[in-house]
């Protein structure tokens, strides 16, 4: 029997989303989507506060909650992007999304080796190879498969898998997926044979994916970030970028600002220096525009590896158990 949870979980996914992405616009449809969103709230406003702390400037209240309506606004974008992708083409394009910085990937692309642009959970991150093939780049976006853990409930897993392959039916390419273990996709290979692009988002903490940990500086404080896509792209000298997919409010309404920022120089520098410069950026985003990362609810988990002392560091070859998984953000970071 379908418990009630799973029911509102039904409907948000599959009838609000849906009616949201097709252009429905209704008090009652936004009123239950902001109820939905409201269990999420008291997270947003405290990591919020925690990022404000780090950044030593105190917040007023009016500020506070203007960043959680913000929060509010990308969720329902991005989550009701899965179904907003089957109505993009390249005839509208320019309705969704709008571009920054697509001169630094042309000249990445023309070096004739592997590119891979760090991004975050920052936006509408899932879609950009959408926009990307409209421009002319076959870009591969790595994310990570669709948990089987019982702490993430059927309806949310349909969904996410649903997201996945409803966006992979509007670009050439497909997701190189990865799991809590490190499993990749062969295809990655391949790819990277032919000089690909991948998009790669590697604001993971510890306590959601452990392996090849580094330690860096983000918001200013000791944290640590996984380096693996890093360590291997070094070694098929790729060139590093960093992108984001943000969402934001214009006249027309709400679109998708694909932005690009320039290379990472790596010259003779090891894994380690090139996460920071990701860390430094990241860091640098979100203090910007703190609405638009998806881990701001959980930004304290980001230092856990470091409390933990070598095991932190060392990776070791095991996802988390599903109760430390379900304490900490499967269901924020997809």
């Amino acid at each position: 029997m379908i418990d009630k949870q799973d029911l509102k979980r039904l409907l948000y996914y599959f009838v609000d989303l849906p009616l949201w992405a097709w252009g429905c616009r209704n008090g009652a449809l936004e009123r239950r989507l902001y109820e939905n969103f409201r269990p999420d709230m008291p997270s947003i406003r405290s990591g919020y506060e925690v990022l404000a702390r780090y950044m030593n400037i105190t917040v007023t209240e009016p500020e506070i909650e203007d960043v959680v309506q913000k929060t509010f606004w990308v969720k329902i974008i991005r989550e009701s992007d899965a179904y907003m992708s089957l109505r993009m083409t390249g005839k509208n394009l320019s309705r969704h999304f709008h571009f920054e910085g697509m001169d630094h990937l042309r000249s990445a692309r023309e070096e004739k080796r592997p590119v891979i642009i760090l991004t975050g959970h920052i936006g509408s991150f899932f879609n950009p190879s959408i926009a990307f093939s409209r421009l002319g780049f076959e870009v591969y976006p790595i994310a990570r498969s669709v948990s089987r853990s019982s702490s993430t409930p059927f309806v949310t897993r349909l969904y996410l898998a649903l997201n996945y392959r409803f966006i992979e039916r509007r670009f050439p390419g497909k997701f190189i997926l990865t799991d809590f273990s490190g499993k990749m996709d062969r295809k990655i290979v391949s790819v990277a044979k032919d000089n690909g692009i991948f998009w790669v988002a590697l604001d993971f903490p510890w306590r959601v994916y452990r392996l090849k940990h580094l330690p860096v500086r983000l918001f200013g404080q000791p944290a640590t970030l996984p380096s693996g896509i890093i360590q291997w792209g070094i070694r098929k000298k790729a060139v590093f970028l960093t992108g984001w997919n943000s969402v934001e409010a214009g006249a027309q309404g709400f679109y998708r600002l694909l932005t690009v920022d320039s290379p990472i120089e790596t010259g003779n520098a090891d894994a380690g220096a090139v996460l920071q410069v990701y860390a430094d950026r990241l860091s640098d985003y979100v203090k910007r525009k703190p609405w638009q990362w998806m881990a701001l609810p959980v930004i304290q988990q980001y230092g856990e590896a470091l409390s933990r002392g070598p095991e932190g560091l060392t990776s070791p070859d095991h996802p988390g158990s599903s109760e430390c998984r379900e304490k900490s953000i499967d269901g924020v970071l997809g």
